[in-house]
C-alpha cells in the first residue's frame, strides 16, 4: 500500500507542473501503454529512469513499488499460459502493468496528496457531486491506508506477543476485529472533523487556484496528438 504515499518535496521541472496536467499525463500514457507493442513498451520503459533522474527519485525506490505486486505478476502469466503463444502475451501484460505502477508512481512521488486531490477533482467535474464525492474517497484513502497497515503490524505484534498466532480463522480474527475498531474509531473521529471544520458537499472552489501556463498546455498538446496517432493507426479504432 505503500504506493498510494510516498510524496518527495521537490523543485524540478516535474514537481513544479501543474498537477492536473501531470493527471492527464499519466492518463495518457496509461492509454499508450495498453496499445503500445514491444517497441513503444520499450521505448516508454526507457523513460522511466529519465524520468526518476529528473524528479530526483532513485530508481531502486521505484522498483521497490514493484514488490508488493509480484504476487499480481504471477497470477497474470499464469491466466495467459494456456492461451496461444501464452508466454510472449503474458509477458507482454506484466510489462504493461509494470509500467502502469511505475508511472503512477512518478506522479505520486511528484505531487503532493492536496494537490492530487485538487487535480481529480478538476478532472471529474463533469460528474457533479459524484465527482467531487469519488475525489473526496479518493483523498480519504489515500490519508487512511498507511495509518491502516502501521495498525495492522501493531496489532499484529501486540497479539503475537500474548500468544496468538496470526494463522487460520482465529489468528484472522485476533487481528481484523481490533483493526476494523480502529477503523471505525478514526471515521467517527474524521467525521467529527469535517463538521468542526464546517465541511459540506457542496463547495465547489479551493482556497489554492493554478491556470494551467505554457508548458502544461504544450505538454497536454503533444499527448493529445501522440494519443491521435496511436489510435488512429491502432487497428481496433
Amino acid at each position: 500500500m505503500t504506493v498510494l504515499t510516498g510524496y518527495r518535496k521537490g523543485h524540478s521541472c516535474i514537481h513544479t507542473l501543474d498537477p492536473r496536467t501531470k493527471l492527464l499525463a499519466t492518463v495518457g500514457i496509461g492509454v499508450l501503454v495498453y496499445l503500445a507493442g514491444p517497441l513503444c513498451l520499450g521505448l516508454l520503459s526507457a523513460t522511466i529512469p529519465v524520468l526518476a533522474h529528473i524528479a530526483g527519485i532513485p530508481v531502486t525506490s521505484l522498483v521497490k513499488k514493484l514488490k508488493p505486486m509480484l504476487i499480481f505478476f504471477v497470477v497474470i502469466f499464469m491466466v495467459h499460459l494456456p492461451v496461444e503463444g501464452g508466454i510472449y502475451v503474458g509477458t507482454l501484460a506484466i510489462v504493461r502493468f509494470a509500467l502502469l505502477i511505475l508511472f503512477a508512481t512518478i506522479l505520486i512521488h511528484t505531487t503532493s496528496p492536496s494537490e492530487l486531490n485538487m487535480a481529480l477533482a478538476y478532472v471529474l467535474r463533469p460528474l457533479g457531486k459524484h465527482g467531487a464525492d469519488v475525489a473526496f474517497m479518493v483523498r480519504v484513502a489515500m490519508a487512511f491506508m498507511p495509518g491502516l497497515m502501521r495498525d495492522k503490524k501493531t496489532i499484529l505484534r501486540a497479539q503475537t506477543a500474548r500468544g496468538y498466532k496470526p494463522n487460520g480463522l482465529t489468528g484472522f480474527t485476533a487481528t481484523m476485529v481490533p483493526l476494523l475498531r480502529k477503523s471505525f474509531r478514526k471515521a467517527d473521529e474524521l467525521a467529527d472533523a469535517l463538521e468542526s471544520r464546517c465541511y459540506h458537499r457542496d463547495r465547489t472552489c479551493y482556497y489554492y487556484n493554478r491556470a494551467l501556463v505554457g508548458r502544461d498546455w504544450v505538454l497536454v498538446g503533444v499527448f493529445a496528438g501522440i494519443l491521435v496517432l496511436v489510435l488512429y493507426q491502432y487497428p481496433g479504432w
